[in-house]
């Protein structure tokens, strides 16, 4: 089963997940906090931090006035691909704009909607989940509160 966690930017999606992810160890894949004011990659398994956001001196992926890490977005990515086949939730935070465009996730999130049997949890701010949900996983049950799912 797919699911669409959804809710306006900033309004605590990924805060949720952390506390709903630590009760639990069933959760595999990708969280993105804001970490000393930073955006980071976090593997929900391991709680391991890497970077996000690009440094001045690497090739980025940009999305308006952000640039993420390419190296960052390709140990995400890793990290999902290798949490496809295994039991529990595999999260991925968050499939935006970078996604639609054929990049970021793009790639792994066809390849987790193909082939996973267990439960999947997308996050998605408002606004985007119609153009997620059209592109990707037309059949997914979309939520604004974890609580709901679990």
């Amino acid at each position: 089963m797919i699911f669409i966690l959804t809710a306006p930017v900033r309004s605590g999606k990924t805060t949720s997940l952390m506390k709903w992810s630590e009760q639990r160890d069933d959760v595999q894949g990708i969280l993105t906090p804001v970490i000393e004011g930073k955006r980071v990659f976090m593997n929900a398994a391991t709680k391991e931090q890497f970077p996000m956001e690009a440094t001045d001196n690497e090739t980025a992926l940009s999305v308006g006035r952000f640039a993420f890490s390419i190296k960052g977005f390709e140990k995400a990515t890793s990290i999902i691909r290798d949490a496809i086949d295994k039991k529990g939730w595999l999260v991925i935070d968050e499939i935006g704009p970078l996604e639609l465009r054929g990049e970021g996730f793009h790639d792994v999130l066809k390849e987790v909607v193909r082939r996973s049997k267990e439960n999947v949890l997308l996050i998605v701010r408002e606004g985007l989940v119609k153009g997620v949900q059209d592109y990707f996983v037309p059949d997914c049950l979309i939520t604004n509160s974890i609580n709901s799912i679990v």
